[in-house]
C-alpha cells in the first residue's frame, strides 16, 4: 500500500503544484474513513450543468474500494450516455503529509492527472449518514495552468448518495456554480 502511494506520488507529483489552504479542522484521514463507508457498487444518474441549467444527463455506475487501513480510496466511474459509447474513469485518493490535504490520481482515456484537495468539512452522524466536502483551488491540476476552484460535496443518506461538484471560475468571486450532480443508490 505504501508502495502504491509512493509510485502515484512520484509519478504524478513531478509536474504539479500543491495548493495549501487554511486548516479546516477536518483531517484527510477522517474524510477518507467516511468515504470508505461507500465500499461497494452504486448506480444512478449523472447530470451536467451549464449557465442555464441541465444540458447533459447519463446513467452512471460507481464502485468504491478502500485498502484495509482506510488511507487509500479507489473509485471507478462508468458513464452510460444514451447518445453515445460509455466511458470510464479511475480515481485513487490518499492523504499527503499535510494533515488536511489529499492527493488524487485521476485516469481517463489514456491520460493521468494529479489533483490536490483539502478536507473542508465532515458532518458525521454514523456510517450511513454524513456529509463530506473537499475543495481544490488554482494551480492544483497542472503546474503553471490556471484552473477553476472546485468543491465536491458527498452526502450519504442511508443507501442513497448525492455527489455535487461546484466550480468557482474566478478566484475573486465568492459564488460557487453548480457543475454536476450524481444521485446514486447502493447496489447490494
Amino acid at each position: 500500500m505504501n508502495l502504491l502511494k509512493a509510485i502515484l506520488s512520484l509519478g504524478l507529483a513531478l509536474n504539479v503544484t500543491p495548493v495549501l489552504a487554511a486548516d479546516s479542522g477536518t483531517t484527510a484521514p477522517d474524510y477518507l474513513e467516511a468515504m470508505c463507508t461507500l465500499t461497494g457498487n452504486w448506480s444512478g444518474k449523472f447530470e451536467q450543468y451549464n449557465e442555464i441549467g441541465v444540458f447533459r444527463t447519463s446513467g452512471f455506475d460507481a464502485g468504491f474500494l478502500c485498502l484495509p487501513d482506510k488511507d487509500v480510496l479507489m473509485e471507478t466511474n462508468v458513464f452510460l450516455p444514451e447518445d453515445g459509447e460509455s466511458f470510464s474513469t479511475l480515481k485513487v485518493i490518499f492523504p499527503t503529509k499535510q494533515v488536511n490535504e489529499m492527493q488524487m490520481a485521476y485516469f481517463y482515456g489514456g491520460m493521468e492527472k494529479a489533483f490536490f484537495f483539502n478536507a473542508a468539512r465532515l458532518d458525521y452522524d454514523d456510517a450511513e449518514h454524513w456529509t463530506a466536502v473537499r475543495e481544490s483551488a488554482g494551480k492544483a491540476h497542472e503546474a503553471g495552468k490556471e484552473t477553476s476552484a472546485s468543491r465536491y460535496t458527498h452526502i450519504r443518506n442511508g443507501n442513497e448518495l448525492t455527489m455535487i461538484r461546484e466550480v468557482k471560475p474566478d478566484d475573486s468571486s465568492d459564488e460557487w456554480k453548480l457543475s454536476s450532480k450524481l444521485i446514486l443508490q447502493w447496489q447490494p
